[in-house]
């Protein structure tokens, strides 16, 4: 209750045209704040599924499923499947120097028979089983943001997966 008949005489306007504006501008802010949710929800930010993908070596049975959009020091898994019959007893893959030199590969799953470090890069190789198939896991981790290609090589034969990682 107001105790001052002067105070009630006092007119106010609202000022119609900032108040559109600032509607509009919310309006705008309540979408991009939307938007951003809903892509880190779908993985656009790391892992997920806007994040997921798979790559196969062009002439050998090898697909790569990994995640393309990393987080600096998130361990994440590149799993190399083996899609049909491979020659020979061994796989020998390399992982190239470009991400082992921002980042590193912490364990392999199954262990490698054998690694051998190059210039190049590391090179692990495994053993394959009676059916000359299965799956290898490497446990990633890249420290440092921004972009990278990460380079394989299968028995010889090259894939460059590019990876980008967020701070």
């Amino acid at each position: 209750m107001v105790s001052d008949p002067e105070a009630s005489d006092i007119e106010i306007e609202a000022n119609q045209g900032f108040e559109v504006i600032w509607s509009r501008a919310q309006l705008v802010l309540q979408w991009l704040i939307g938007a951003v949710v809903l892509a880190g929800l779908l993985g656009a930010f790391g892992d997920g599924w806007l994040s997921t993908t798979t790559r196969a070596f062009p002439t050998m049975p090898l697909s790569v499923t990994y995640q393309r959009l990393l987080r600096a020091n998130a361990p994440t898994d590149l799993t190399l499947a083996i899609t049909g019959r491979l020659p020979g007893e061994a796989l020998e893959l390399g992982v190239g120097s470009e991400l082992l030199d921002r980042g590193s590969i912490g364990s392999t799953q199954p262990g490698a028979a054998n690694v051998s470090t190059t210039a190049q890069g590391v090179t692990y190789t495994f053993r394959l089983g009676p059916d000359h198939g299965g799956h290898v896991m490497l446990k990633l981790s890249v420290r440092r943001p921004g972009p990278v290609d990460m380079v394989l090589t299968a028995n010889g034969e090259r894939l460059v997966l590019p990876l980008f990682v967020f701070p």
